[in-house]
């Protein structure tokens, strides 16, 4: 899972690619996440199925990078 912040795709903290994942699987509305790209906030919330987050009142675009 990656977000789009300050012109370029920055992925997720690997502790956070699972939960990202399992949230999508089950159409979870959204999930609160404790990432190191964030640190003015203790968490952000983030849209999975929407494909996107928001942080400090902005929305950032997502993108889900499936592997073989």
């Amino acid at each position: 899972w990656l977000f789009f912040m300050n012109c370029r795709w920055v992925p997720f903290d690997y502790k956070n690619q699972n939960i990202l994942e399992m949230a999508f699987i089950s159409m979870g509305t959204f999930v609160d996440l404790e990432d190191s790209h964030f640190p003015k906030v203790r968490k952000v919330r983030v849209f999975p199925n929407l494909d996107y987050l928001s942080y400090l009142g902005i929305r950032y675009k997502l993108s889900r990078v499936m592997q073989p």
